[in-house]
């Protein structure tokens, strides 16, 4: 769709790296080269989508924001990469809304594969990491982000309370992974007329190690 490009120029239409750029842009060593007017231009039509984009989501028309981020990050040359990761981390709230929380996280990580620190990005992946049970994934951008800024509440009480939910679906899955093997030790003891009720497990309180005794 050329319509916010027809004041720049048609010639200049060509898709390099999932963007809009000049069909006269010159690519050297992978990295594509603009004229000064060319990336004025379409900065300047990326900006009023992203602006379009911005009060779209004041009013709570979140579908209709995530298509005009969208639309800004197709006209976005690669070189702004300020204004690429803020149209991820904006499209990323919008998302957010409509609890859409792996799309928050893969907009939020392209955000910050161009700004490791961007702030916003790593709450919002937090977020809808912990939102989607990876607590330890969510841990490890709070901790970023208390590196970044202390005075983060939200991020220094997640610091606090992760720890017992990631030690908790660790117990989980260790019952579960335990379970599966009963499964699988009976049906290999049973033609021996065996089951795993005849093995008994003791845990180590203070290695966490188990031990087996034989019971008939």
């Amino acid at each position: 769709d050329n319509r916010y490009l027809s004041e720049v120029d048609n010639r200049y239409l060509s898709e390099v790296d999932n963007r809009y750029l000049s069909e006269d842009a010159t690519v050297k060593e992978g990295k594509v080269e603009l004229t000064e007017e060319q990336i004025k231009e379409l900065k300047t039509h990326a900006g009023l989508q992203k602006d379009k984009g911005n009060e779209y989501f004041r009013n709570g028309e979140y579908s209709d924001a995530i298509v005009s981020y969208s639309e800004a990050l197709k006209l976005f040359p690669p070189s702004c990469e300020d204004e690429i990761a803020a149209c991820h981390a904006n499209r990323a709230a919008c998302y957010m809304k409509m609890d859409q929380h792996q799309d928050v996280i893969d907009d939020c990580t392209k955000a910050l594969e161009v700004n490791p620190q961007y702030l916003k990005a790593l709450l919002r992946r937090a977020h809808s990491y912990e939102a989607t049970e990876k607590y330890e994934e969510a841990l490890q951008d709070y901790k970023k982000v208390l590196e970044l800024d202390p005075s983060q509440t939200a991020a220094r009480n997640a610091s606090m309370y992760l720890p017992e939910k990631i030690q908790q679906q660790h117990e989980i899955l260790k019952q579960e992974m335990f379970g599966k093997l009963k499964e699988l030790g009976d049906a290999v003891l049973k033609p021996f007329g065996l089951s795993t009720q005849n093995f008994q497990f003791q845990q180590d309180p203070n290695t966490g190690g188990y031990s087996v005794n034989f019971k008939r």
